[in-house]
């Protein structure tokens, strides 16, 4: 038995049986061609009628949370219409059992692109539908984003709430911009490292003030010498330089620089006043007059540098006339070496004489002969001696 369709009548566009020969609306004849293509079209409109009725069931079976009978539908529905891409949506529904789309995008626990019905739905949709599919897995990736960083946040938090070191709220920090724009990471991030460095300044302004109460002990104490004291007062200056803008250091730096150059300038000063009583020379009292210059306003050093100065000059003047009367001296003496000497040249001659003058006639004889030459080079030598120990004095 053949079904009867209806079709629509191209004069009247009313319905009537596909078996009239005529429209019995208009009379407009009805030939055969005409009547089995509407006929096709009319079949074709009936199936879609079907799907899309097919669809509104399995939507309000998701509704009631009836799952099973929802995919029963929904398979009837694809199978005719394997290509519904809205279908296949319905389907991805009915597996993750959530009621809408909204659902959906709240609930997926891993990005749409990895479940075959999403992709075969992005595959048979039209242009028009291609966006709001594609947004689906967008809002996906961006809930799994929000819930990464949320994460991050609150573990940043958390370190920053534990933070006792610098090293622990620079690790907060790092983590609040690794998110710079969520909810107000960077404002977190800057506080994380002004309290890391507020930590790190705190350390080093106790470190600084133990030196500096180190100092005073030891100095009044006089366990550890002035210079080491300056030098200790020193380093305390130069941290509590490095954090000026933290509590007082500024007060303590300058106060450190104080004690530790008063320290300086009285070690300087002892030093001088030793080598003062110490110094003989004229360049000596010149090195001492420096010192004392070099620690101007410091007691009466400037004082001390100028009896320094005035007593190297005598001590220069005293030394310049000890090694005049030395030089004279030393002439005087050479005078009357070089006059002995003559003198003594003299008697040797005139003794040698009297000598020769008292030999036998024999003697006399024998000098006759040749050997008074050598009585004559003993005396040259004799006297050749005698200058060359005078010549060694000299």
């Amino acid at each position: 038995m053949r079904v009867v369709a209806l079709v629509i009548c191209p004069e009247c566009q009313r319905e009537i049986s596909d078996q009239s020969q005529v429209c019995i609306n208009c009379g407009f004849p009805m030939v055969k061609e005409f009547r089995e293509d509407h006929l096709i079209n009319v079949l074709i409109k009936n199936d879609e009628k079907r799907v899309k009725n097919l669809m509104t069931r399995a939507k309000l079976e998701l509704e009631d949370q009836e799952y099973q009978k929802a995919e029963e539908l929904t398979e009837k529905a694809l199978e005719l219409e394997p290509k519904f891409s809205e279908a296949y949506i319905l389907k991805l529904l009915v597996l993750l059992k959530v009621s809408d789309e909204k659902a959906m995008v709240t609930s997926v626990d891993r990005p749409l692109t990895e479940y075959k019905e999403y992709n075969r739905a992005l595959r048979f949709a039209l242009e028009e539908d291609r966006d709001k599919i594609l947004a689906y897995n967008c809002e996906v990736l961006e809930r799994f984003e929000e819930e990464e960083n949320e994460k991050i946040y609150q573990r940043a938090k958390a370190a920053m709430h534990r933070a006792v070191t610098e090293e622990d709220y620079e690790a907060a920090a790092a983590k609040f911009e690794s998110i710079p724009e969520y909810k107000e990471a960077l404002e977190l991030c800057e506080e994380a490292r002004r309290l890391g460095d507020a930590e790190k300044k705190g350390k080093v302004y106790l470190e600084a003030a133990g030196k500096m109460e180190l100092a005073k002990e030891k100095e009044k104490s006089k366990e550890m010498e002035m210079k080491e004291v300056a030098s200790l007062l020193q380093e305390a200056g130069q941290q509590f330089h490095s954090i000026e803008d933290y509590k007082d250091s500024k007060e303590r730096k300058e106060t450190c620089e104080e004690e530790s150059l008063r320290l300086k300038q009285e070690v300087t000063y002892q030093k001088a006043i030793k080598k003062k009583q110490e110094d003989r020379r004229e360049e000596e009292y010149q090195e001492t007059a420096k010192l004392f210059y070099s620690i101007s306003g410091y007691k009466d050093a400037d004082i001390f540098a100028k009896e320094c100065e005035e007593q190297g000059k005598k001590a220069g003047a005293q030394y310049l006339e000890t090694l005049l009367k030395k030089r004279r001296r030393k002439k005087v003496l050479k005078k009357a070496v070089l006059t002995t000497v003559v003198v003594i040249i003299l008697v040797v001659a005139i003794l040698g004489g009297l000598t020769n003058f008292t030999y036998s006639l024999e003697e006399y004889h024998n000098l006759q002969q040749g050997q008074e030459e050598y009585l004559w080079q003993e005396a040259f030598e004799q006297i050749k001696n005698w200058l060359f120990n005078v010549g060694n004095i000299f």
